[in-house]
């Protein structure tokens, strides 16, 4: 790590110490060894840190060595709940920030949890940014690899001296002020997405139900929906087998829990919801106005639970074979509720 300057300031930023290695974390490396910075990792799945090890970064052992070896700390994580444990728990972040760092938190943090961190990090004379992200704003993706857009809150000049490391994550970032205005920005862009899906499902299925092609009108129209809301496969238990095929033991090493009977591993219940729960927090707090938001995060309430009563699991964070077309797949069960219930039944009496 460069050391610091008298005036507690780093002359440089060559190390980046990266606590979170899913999905989002492993492009991170990526894109942070390609630049090249020298990228120390930390995740409590060591099956993940090995992954980020392949892509050239180091291992650490836990959030605060990865922190003590850091210029800067990069958050990517999926929860706000996630967050504080990782700032304030055992090893955590906070109690190993020395004057000079900075920490980023990229995951989808509400703006009171950013204000709260971001005081606590002024009182070590550390910086703190928040920097919301979608893959789905401009610039082409490479194959698999996305093209974030990033929108950061905090401090200018905090900013400007991450300038460097926001080129390198994302196709383009941009400043919007205040602690806290770069998750506002995210969960705007959640707000739309949820809002958009809704709409999408309810109208493909209408069009299905009322013998109409939807694909057909979508080609049409040259509307910007998904094929998979047009024409969606129904759900199977694809993605699902890890939670019964788990061996005695190491439910918890593969993040599942045993429901309240005890009698099967389940995996946790989804969090495609989070994001639009987080936003509804926020406009609450704020006195919004957002009753197509609440009709959206509702939607995907009851989406989840008729695929987890489908295929008799919970759902797993990011579960890329589920969200979106599950969303279409409820509205077909509400309207042929006999047809998708004999399947469900049917489904069940295979499984045993």
């Amino acid at each position: 790590m460069t050391p610091a300057t008298e005036n507690g300031t780093y002359d440089a930023i060559d190390t980046v110490g990266l606590v979170g290695a899913g999905r989002v974390g492993q492009w991170f490396v990526t894109k942070l060894v390609r630049a090249g910075y020298d990228v120390v990792v930390s995740d409590v799945d060591a099956e993940a840190v090995a992954d980020a090890v392949d892509r050239g970064a180091r291992a650490a052992e836990h959030p605060a060595d990865a922190t003590a070896r850091s210029n800067v700390v990069l958050l990517a994580l999926p929860t706000r709940e996630a967050v504080e444990a990782v700032m304030e728990g055992d090893d955590g972040v906070l109690d190993s920030l020395d004057a000079g760092q900075t920490v980023v938190d990229t995951g989808t943090t509400t703006p009171d949890v950013d204000v709260h961190y971001h005081g606590r990090c002024r009182d070590r004379e550390v910086g703190y940014v928040d920097c919301g992200l979608t893959r789905h704003g401009p610039g082409p993706t490479d194959g698999d690899e996305p093209a974030y857009t990033l929108f950061v809150g905090g401090e200018r000049e905090t900013y400007q001296r991450l300038t460097p490391i926001f080129d390198a994550l994302g196709h383009t970032h941009e400043f919007f002020g205040g602690v806290g205005n770069g998750h506002v920005v995210k969960l705007g862009v959640v707000l739309r997405a949820s809002i958009r899906a809704a709409m999408a499902a309810e109208v493909c299925t209408f069009l299905s139900q009322n013998g109409v092609d939807p694909e057909r009108v979508v080609d049409l129209l040259e509307w910007d929906v998904p094929s998979v809301y047009v024409d969606p496969p129904y759900s199977t238990n694809r993605g699902f087998e890890r939670a019964v095929e788990t061996d005695e033991g190491e439910t918890e090493g593969r993040r599942v829990r045993v429901d309240e009977s005890g009698a099967r591993p389940r995996l946790r219940t989804s969090s495609w919801a989070k994001d639009t729960e987080y936003a509804l927090d926020v406009a609450r707090a704020s006195n919004s106005y957002v009753p197509l938001l609440t009709a959206a995060h509702q939607t995907r309430l009851l989406a989840e639970n008729y695929g987890a009563a489908l295929a008799d699991h919970d759902l797993a964070f990011g579960d890329e074979a589920w969200q979106p077309f599950h969303l279409r797949s409820f509205y077909r069960a509400l309207c042929r509720p006999q047809e998708e219930w004999r399947r469900l039944g049917r489904w069940n009496r295979e499984e045993s």
